[in-house]
């Protein structure tokens, strides 16, 4: 009798040749299991995220190092940048600073100064002679090759150049200092100038009217040595003056003459009072024998 009962028994030998043939995932060791977790952390660190960070962070650092250059930069043209006025052969002018202080400059003389600093520090540097109306606030400077004046407000003729530099005080005081010398202070109607050493000293000087003939327009010379007066001339006239014998230049002059008058006149003048004869070598040039 046959028995019509499906077979219940499993096929172990069919499974066997089945699962041989499987590929099982999950086949690696723990090692090799921890170092793919490892490798999965690494790559989820190196999400975009972080390179977002980064840039941030650099544009940062750049935009503050701009900003610092920009900075420095504006303070040094500040500081640095200078506008200069100056006048030519007979030429006189003012100026008025950014303070409202006034400076009247005699011919062929020139200042400069830091308009953008000026806040910061009133300085001017000056070539030549000129007459400072100051207005009072801080320290006010004045600075040539021979020496500082220094004042707070006051007003004051300076002559530097050359080897020259005088200071006269009008008002106020007036400090007057330079590398080889104690400050001076001088008060009004008190001169101080370099001696031969270069050192500053005070001295005892004509009247103001002398030293500020200039500004009168006038030339006043009380024992003043010729070869001063002569660069006096050419400066104001635009002229040339030779002396044939250069030792007459330490003669000592004492005159007054009014800016006004031709150029000729007073070579004539001049001569006339040392006996000495001139002629005219060409329109601006003179020669005194």
């Amino acid at each position: 009798m046959e028995n019509n009962q499906p077979n219940t028994e499993p096929d172990w030998e069919g499974e066997k040749d089945f699962f041989s043939k499987v590929e099982i995932p999950y086949s690696q060791s723990k090692e090799d299991v921890w170092k793919s977790m490892q490798g999965l952390i690494q790559e989820e660190d190196k999400s975009p995220k972080t390179p977002t960070r980064v840039v941030r962070l650099n544009w940062l650092k750049w935009s503050a190092a701009a900003a610092l250059i920009l900075l420095i930069g504006s303070g040094l043209f500040m500081k640095f940048y200078t506008i200069s006025y100056q006048t030519t052969t007979g030429e006189y002018a003012s100026h008025t600073l950014p303070d409202g202080s006034q400076v009247h400059l005699n011919a062929e003389s020139s200042v400069s100064y830091a308009p953008y600093w000026w806040n910061f520090s009133r300085e001017v540097e000056l070539e030549g002679e000129a007459f400072f109306e100051v207005e009072k606030g801080e320290k006010f400077s004045v600075v040539s090759s021979k020496g500082t004046t220094s004042v707070l407000g006051t007003s004051f003729n300076i002559y530097a150049r050359d080897k020259d530099y005088q200071v006269y005080c009008s008002t106020g005081k007036v400090k007057v200092e330079n590398p080889q010398s104690h400050p001076i202070i001088l008060e009004p109607g008190n001169f101080a100038q370099l001696n031969t050493n270069g050192k500053l000293e005070q001295v005892n000087k004509n009247s103001e009217d002398e030293i500020l003939a200039w500004r009168l327009n006038k030339f006043i010379y009380n024992n003043t040595p010729l070869s001063k007066v002569i660069a006096d001339l050419e400066r104001h006239y635009d002229v040339e003056i030779e002396l044939e014998n250069p030792t007459a230049g330490q003669e000592l002059y004492t005159a007054i003459f009014n800016r006004s008058e031709a150029v000729e006149d007073i070579v004539e003048i001049i001569c006339l009072s040392f006996e000495f004869e001139f002629e005219k070598s060409q329109t601006n040039s003179f020669i005194i024998k």
